[in-house]
């Protein structure tokens, strides 16, 4: 009974040993096919780079492109192409002295034509990439060609030394203000907030139907003048209101008061082509025109 139980406990382990052999040959076997498989699939690999990729030698922005497939040169050349945007920039005017400065074109890669290039070139070439210019909304010969007035208007300065500092600052801010097709104008956001650290002075302003002496007063002339300059065909006025007594530089009804931060004057561009508003003080007159 002994003997039969000791045959049967060796037999067992046998076919434990038989089986643990045959895992190991078993994983032998599989990490032979694999090793195979990469190899065959890297030589797989070198022969289609070798027929469908880049020549050899062939650099683009120190990139060393030899082999590479077209889906990886497209990825190279479109972050060198992210990274290499210039935006266009339009031609402007300067707010002091009313020059000119020419536009800046944009410049884009074009991503697919220089992908092309990069496959049509012989071994150990240099490839530029292929791009194209971007022309602004608005050129330098657009903004010299404005010089047509289509409104005037002018009121006389009347009042303190402080009164005529105030609306000389205004009119400084509102000249050569360029204004394009459909763009709006904001009088509180071109003049800026009425302070002393801006050169603003005490004098007598219109407040809640009383005179009354405030640091910017008088510049409401500057924003009346311009009212009466743009109310034409063609620029629309979007904000607007009047003082709550009669001045006496404009006719009843003809006035714009502004106020920071409370009231406004607003108007828009709805002309198909850029507006320049000039805006000057000869001795006691303030002259505003806009050109188109």
């Amino acid at each position: 009974m002994l003997l039969s139980q000791n045959y049967w406990v060796q037999k067992m382990n046998w076919e434990v040993i038989k089986i643990g052999w045959k895992g190991v040959a078993i994983a032998l076997i599989i990490v032979l096919l694999t090793v195979l498989v990469l190899g065959l699939v890297g030589e797989l690999d070198k022969i289609r780079r070798l027929f469908l990729g880049v020549e050899r030698g062939v650099e683009f922005n120190n990139y060393q492109l030899a082999g590479h497939l077209r889906e990886e040169v497209i990825d190279i050349v479109s972050i060198y192409a992210q990274d290499n945007i210039r935006y266009p920039l339009p031609a402007t005017i300067n707010q002091k002295t009313g020059k000119v400065f020419p536009e800046t074109a944009g410049k884009i890669i074009d991503i697919t034509a220089t992908v092309d290039k990069i496959f049509s070139v012989n071994s150990g070439e240099t490839v530029k990439e292929v791009t194209y210019l971007i022309t602004p909304y608005l050129v330098e010969e657009d903004l010299l060609a404005i010089t047509e007035e289509m409104s005037s208007y002018q009121t006389i300065i009347t009042g303190s030394t402080n009164r005529r500092i105030n609306i000389e600052l205004a009119v400084d801010a509102i000249n050569n203000t360029l204004l394009i097709p459909g763009g709006g104008f904001s009088f509180n956001k071109v003049v800026g907030p009425r302070s002393k650290e801006k050169g603003f002075k005490e004098s007598t302003q219109i407040i809640k139907g009383e005179l009354r002496s405030g640091v910017g007063g008088g510049i409401c002339q500057a924003s009346s003048t311009l009212y009466n300059a743009v109310d034409v065909k063609g620029l629309e006025v979007i904000e607007l209101h009047h003082h709550s007594q009669q001045v006496g530089y404009v006719p009843k009804g003809r006035d714009a008061t502004v106020a920071w931060q409370y009231l406004d004057f607003k108007f828009k561009n709805n002309l198909a082509s850029p507006i320049i508003i000039k805006a000057k003080m000869e001795e006691n007159k303030l002259i505003i025109s806009i050109l188109k």
